[in-house]
């Protein structure tokens, strides 16, 4: 039985090829570790009744642990505490390794 590559067939008279891993995705190498040392964009998320600012798009924290892998999120426990929010569950696209 074919999957969606002969739909694609009969559409293009092509065959398609498609070969997926769990990691191609728009997150892909955005792998943290536990403990590393990363920046946060927390910009118009909500977390523990605390609305986050448009200007707080550079939190400074550390990765505590995965907490999804699809799509990826981390915890971070931030340095600072926001009103005292001082851990936030994130998408990996908000997070970048510090510089």
């Amino acid at each position: 039985m074919r999957t969606s590559a002969s739909a694609a067939e009969l559409i293009h008279g092509k065959w398609l090829a498609f070969e997926f891993s769990p990691r191609e995705d728009s997150c892909a190498g955005l792998m943290f570790q536990s403990g590393q040392l990363v920046r946060v964009n927390l910009a118009g998320l909500q977390a523990e009744g605390v609305m986050f600012q448009a200007a707080v798009t550079d939190a400074v924290g550390h990765i505590v642990k995965q907490t999804s892998e699809q799509p990826a999120k981390y915890l971070v426990k931030l340095l600072f505490s926001f009103r005292g929010v001082s851990e936030v569950e994130v998408s990996a696209d908000r997070i970048h390794a510090d510089r």
